[in-house]
């Protein structure tokens, strides 16, 4: 493994060096330097280092310029912080790695011990053969390949199953679109999701997931199933007309689903996006507000259509247990939807934890991979059966902790 270790002062990284050099294996790893990011930069294009120890506060370029250069590089490497500044700074360092999609394994303080150095050591070790694997290619798609789709039945929805946190049970789902090709296997969102929206496909990807849910209502058994679109098809008139239409055709369609706007999304015209809400408000469709707090506009668009419930976005519930501030905006995001008489629905809760902290919170509903991953329409009611088992242990867990706690305060 080659090390690169970026270090401006001179005895901090000699001593560093030394502690490394007693740590790693002299036939394989191999310890280089640089004393500043311009250094670095050329350093990894020479030596292609797989780890990375980065000081923060250097001269010429510091190191939170060289880790953004890093990321322009798609560095796949492991990286670790060595650094004495302040926790704020760290925090926000780290949070910028996450955001580039570097693989940053921790923050070792000065001056570094020597436990701490060889369990991160141990880390990047063992991540090593990820750090070596090639860089999968994206998959080039053309609008013919998205045409293809649609005609083919390459576009397959699935279903995440929403529960409510205080009783377990199911009450809805939320439908997310899978592209699996006979060639290129399941094609991830990120190749074809945005390059849809481009070719203008936005609306009738929306309407085959209404005619899917249509088709096997049956499997939902009337629990309501949310379809994700943007504020560009709310206000295309043609796609309001034929949800109408449909609904004239099945009048429970109201019922069996509704429509979540992704809050990122900003409407051109607000007067447009009012006129499609009140037709669908006028026929009994919902609307949800998803990902909330991400975007910049949130409050205002809260206050300019009729949402029935938000969505708390997965970036701030998973951060919840580490993040004081995470938690602070989930608290208040709760709030307002408990003032507003809004349906709060957390996504991303993918362990114990996180659905017991929600509990905690007064939130109601809740989605992610401990509850159940997306799943073809065949599988949910395998899944409902397994669920039922399950939600009961965890609700016979809670009583019994909360007997416990009760009865230690007496």
């Amino acid at each position: 493994m080659n090390i690169l270790l970026i270090e401006d002062h001179d005895f901090q990284r000699q001593v560093l060096a030394t502690q490394l050099a007693h740590l790693i294996d002299p036939n394989q790893d191999h310890i280089y330097c640089a004393a500043d990011g311009i250094d670095a930069l050329q350093a990894v294009a020479l030596y292609q280092p797989q780890l990375l120890f980065c000081d923060l506060n250097m001269p010429q370029m510091d190191g939170i310029s060289f880790l953004g250069h890093l990321a322009e590089q798609q560095f796949t490497g492991a990286i670790i912080i060595t650094s004495a500044l302040n926790a704020d700074v760290l925090l926000s360092v780290s949070k910028m790695c996450k955001n580039y999609g570097l693989n940053l394994l921790g923050t070792l303080a000065k001056p570094t011990h020597l436990e701490q150095l060889k369990q991160l050591l141990v880390l990047a070790t063992n991540q090593q053969p990820l750090c070596n694997s090639p860089i999968p290619s994206k998959l080039t798609l053309t609008e013919q390949d998205i045409i293809d789709a649609f005609n083919t039945n390459y576009l397959t929805p699935y279903y995440q199953p929403i529960v409510n946190l205080i009783t377990g049970e199911w009450v809805a789902s939320e439908a997310l679109i899978r592209f699996i090709h006979p060639a290129y296997g399941i094609v991830p969102a990120s190749d074809f999701i945005q390059h849809l929206t481009q070719i203008g496909k936005d609306s009738s990807l929306a309407l085959l997931i209404i005619n899917h849910i249509i088709s096997h209502q049956s499997v939902f058994e009337g629990r309501r199933v949310a379809v994700n679109i943007s504020a560009k098809t709310l206000v295309e008139r043609s796609f309001i007309n034929h949800v109408l239409a449909l609904h004239h055709q099945y009048p429970q369609l109201h019922h069996w689903l509704y429509f979540e706007l992704t809050e990122s999304d900003l409407f051109e015209s607000a007067g447009k996006a009012l006129e499609a809400a009140a037709r669908l408000g006028m026929h009994g469709f919902n609307l949800s507000i998803d990902d909330f707090g991400t975007g910049y506009s949130s409050l205002k668009q809260l206050d300019i259509l009729p949402f029935k419930s938000l969505k708390l976005d997965i970036s701030f519930v998973q951060a919840m247990p580490t993040n004081y501030t995470a938690k602070v905006i989930i608290e208040t995001c709760l709030l307002l939807a408990q003032r507003l008489n809004l349906t709060a629905i957390a996504e991303g809760v993918e362990d114990i934890t996180l659905w017991l902290k929600l509990q905690k919170m007064d939130c109601e509903l809740a989605q992610g991979y401990f509850i159940s991953p997306p799943l073809p329409f065949s599988q949910i009611p395998i899944w409902h059966t397994q669920w039922q088992q399950r939600s009961q242990q965890l609700l016979n867990n809670s009583v019994s902790k909360e007997i416990t706690a009760k009865t230690e305060q007496i």
